[in-house]
This record gives structure tokens, C-alpha cells and sequence, in this order.
């Protein structure tokens, strides 16, 4: 199955040319070109590769998460990242890996649906390209003009035109090193010209060295293969494309599988249904009790009933549970424990405090969660590049 691939900085425009490869079945580069859309060579599949200067890519720790919760975690960690209008951002998140780390890709949400409903996949040039090793920044030359900066937590960010070092490494470059975590060294990842070369030689603080030179259209079947698809959410396919083949060679390890499934459901049905019906007994006593109470409306009786409580005691002058002030208070032991400093920002809103804390070690940041979990508190975590965000509230049924 053919491949074609776009590298576009904007949606397809039938009277401007961009840069396009051709890949066989085997993701072997077969021809390349640059033409408008009109001129594009006939594929089996389209892949548009947004260039660099449409993208960024953030490298993000999170705890481990169920694959249907990433997403959200993720833009609960970017929400105060976000250049203009959250509404306006799409974000793309790779599958979490064993050390919890993802990469968010952030590009126009308007230029994501454009290319979603007229190409097959949506890249992002920088996903393609290789990390560096630990404490290196690779600088790369982009496909669409400009480059852009890869960094060892897989985050990219766009560069200008190759004359100099740019605006935006040097004051990357500036900012980490007044932070201690400069990188060992940059390695430019293309053919400098002398312009660069006499920029790099004069540059003071951090060592700048050449590395084979890397292009889109050459990255590898592998790293299109395992790049993150940009369709996802709102725009993703309705309809997986799915090799079909002949399904008498899986027969018999499919009757394998389903008996294999009866048997592990027949074991386990009779503990899932002992949960279900104390489930079903908890909640209906909690029902029964919010209608003894007269308690009606679209919430749930539990949320009914917490309200109510809350109502009845700041009626009597007193707070309530989830109120900021004892809210804080649980918390306090365990905020009490971080380094000094760590803590930056704190703010309560709808029964929840928002913490923002400086960069710690991920055993502190265990031990403050297991701490608030011991004082009856439930926390949300996302780290980003600026430390972590946790979100504290009541666990259900604490008083």
C-alpha cells in the first residue's frame, strides 16, 4: 500500500507548492517532489506532516492512568500552557509510556480540521525526528523553513531561519541555564552555513557541536510507523482502516480465546455480582435516605445530601467539610513536608484546591499524595515542564 506524504505549514492550497514524498509498501522512499495539490502523485493513503512552525510538543510525567483518562490529565496540565483560547488549541497525546511520560502535540485546532477530513493521518515533522541522548538538545533544519529543537523529554519547539543562532534557542538556552538544567551540549542536526557557524563558534555557556544531517522524507518507515496521529478526539476516523484477510487461519485460536473468556467469566461472575448488589444496596440506602430528607432534584443523592449538610452548617454559622479553610487544613500536614518554596500557587474553587508546586523528586511527590490520601483527600496529578499541578478534594463519604 502506497503512502503519500505532505509536509504543509498551512491547508492545501491549490496554487502554492509544497514538498511531498512517495513511499512504498515496505515505507520505502520511492520519489519526492515539491507541486501543488493538483500535481501530487495518485497513493493508496495521504498523511499530511504538520511542519514545525505549525507545532509544539510538550514532554509531560503523569501518574499512571487508564488509556481513556490520558487526554484529560493532559490538557489539565497544559490548560495554563496554552497560547490564546484553550477553544482555539488541539491536542494530540501519545500513548503513556511504562515511566508515565507522554508527548502533548498542541497545533491550531481550525488547520487540524482542515487536513482531518482530507488526509488519512496528521503528523507533526518534529514526532519524527530522533531524541537526543539525556542533557542534549538536538537542533534540526525543518522541511517547511526555520527548524526546531528537540529536547531528551521528547518536547520540540520551532526556530527561525538558519542565519545564527536563533532568537528562540538562544533564549531557551538562557532560560534553562538560569534554571541548572542547561544541556551538556547542542548538536545541529544540518549543514550550517558560515553565517552559523561563526554564531555557534562565539556562543559562551553551552557547546555546540554537528551531527548527521536528518530530513522529514528521510526519517525512517519506523518513525512514521509509531508517530503519534494528530486525528484524534473530535477528528478522529469513524472508520479504522483495517487490513481485511481471510479469517480461517484465526478460527481456531478464536475458539480458543472465547472458551478461555467463558471460563475466566464463569469464575469471576459470582464475586462481580456480590460487588454489584452491595453497590446496589449502598445506593439505595443513600436514595432512600435523600428522600426521607425531602431531598430532590437532578444530583445524585450522595452530592444532594453532602450539599445539604454544607448548607445546614453554614446556616449555623459553622463550615463545612469542604469548605477552603478545613479543606486546607486536612492538607496541611502534608504540604507542611514539601522543601521549602515548593509550593507556588494555590487556589480553591468548587469544593477543590489547585496546588502548583515547583519541580520536586517523584518520591516527594508520592509521599505528599499517599499523605493526602491518609487524611481522606482525593488528588488528580500532571506534571509539566514548569513542576506539578494536583487538584485536592473531600474523598466521597469523609466528614
Amino acid at each position: 500500500m502506497s503512502t503519500l506524504r505532505v509536509l504543509l505549514n498551512a491547508a492545501p492550497d491549490a496554487n502554492r507548492a509544497d514538498p511531498w514524498a512517495l513511499f512504498d509498501d515496505h515505507e520505502r522512499l520511492v520519489r519526492s517532489g515539491r507541486s501543488a495539490p493538483g500535481a501530487w502523485p495518485a497513493a493508496d493513503r495521504k498523511d499530511a506532516v504538520l511542519a514545525a512552525a505549525c507545532v509544539r510538543i510538550v514532554g509531560l510525567h503523569l501518574p499512571p492512568l487508564p488509556a481513556d483518562r490520558v487526554a484529560a490529565a493532559t490538557a489539565f496540565a497544559l490548560e495554563d500552557q496554552l497560547a490564546g483560547p484553550a477553544d482555539e488549541q488541539h491536542i494530540a497525546v501519545s500513548p503513556q509510556r511504562a515511566d508515565g511520560t507522554v508527548d502533548a502535540i498542541v497545533a491550531n485546532r481550525g488547520l487540524v480540521a482542515g487536513l482531518a477530513a482530507n488526509f488519512d493521518r496528521v503528523l507533526a515533522e518534529p514526532a519524527l525526528a530522533p531524541r537526543p541522548a539525556s542533557r542534549h538538545w538536538r537542533w534540526y533544519a525543518s522541511g517547511g523553513g526555520g527548524g526546531f529543537v528537540r529536547k531528551p523529554d521528547g518536547s520540540a519547539f520551532a526556530t527561525s531561519e538558519h542565519r545564527g543562532i536563533p532568537d528562540e534557542l538562544r533564549l531557551a538556552l538562557d532560560h534553562a541555564e538560569r534554571s541548572g538544567a542547561g544541556p551538556a551540549r547542542v548538536e545541529a542536526a544540518f549543514a550550517a552555513d558560515e553565517a552559523t557557524k561563526s554564531d555557534i563558534a562565539q556562543h559562551v555557556g553551552t557547546a555546540f557541536v554537528t551531527t548527521a544531517a536528518w530530513r522529514w522524507d528521510t526519517a525512517g518507515g519506523a518513525a512514521f510507523t509509531v508517530a503519534t496521529d494528530m486525528r484524534q478526539g473530535e477528528f478522529a476516523r469513524a472508520n479504522p482502516d483495517v487490513k481485511r484477510g481471510s479469517a480461517r487461519p484465526f478460527r481456531v485460536a478464536a475458539a480458543i480465546a472465547a472458551a478461555a473468556i467463558a471460563l475466566h467469566v464463569v469464575a469471576t461472575i459470582g464475586d462481580w455480582a456480590s460487588l454489584r448488589i452491595a453497590d446496589w444496596r449502598i445506593r439505595s440506602g443513600i436514595a432512600s435516605l435523600a428522600r426521607e430528607m425531602g431531598i430532590t432534584g437532578t444530583d445524585s443523592p450522595a452530592v444532594a445530601i453532602a450539599r445539604r449538610h454544607a448548607e445546614a452548617r453554614h446556616r449555623a454559622g459553622l463550615a463545612a467539610p469542604a469548605d477552603a479553610p478545613p479543606l486546607l487544613a486536612r492538607a496541611a500536614p502534608a504540604l507542611a513536608a514539601l522543601p521549602a518554596g515548593a509550593l507556588k500557587t494555590a487556589v480553591y474553587s468548587d469544593g477543590q484546591w489547585t496546588l502548583d508546586l515547583a519541580k520536586t523528586d517523584i518520591d516527594a511527590t508520592a509521599r505528599l499524595e499517599r499523605q493526602l490520601a491518609s487524611a481522606g483527600l482525593t488528588t488528580l496529578q500532571a506534571t509539566n515542564v514548569s513542576g506539578t499541578r494536583l487538584r485536592v478534594a473531600l474523598a466521597t463519604g469523609v466528614q
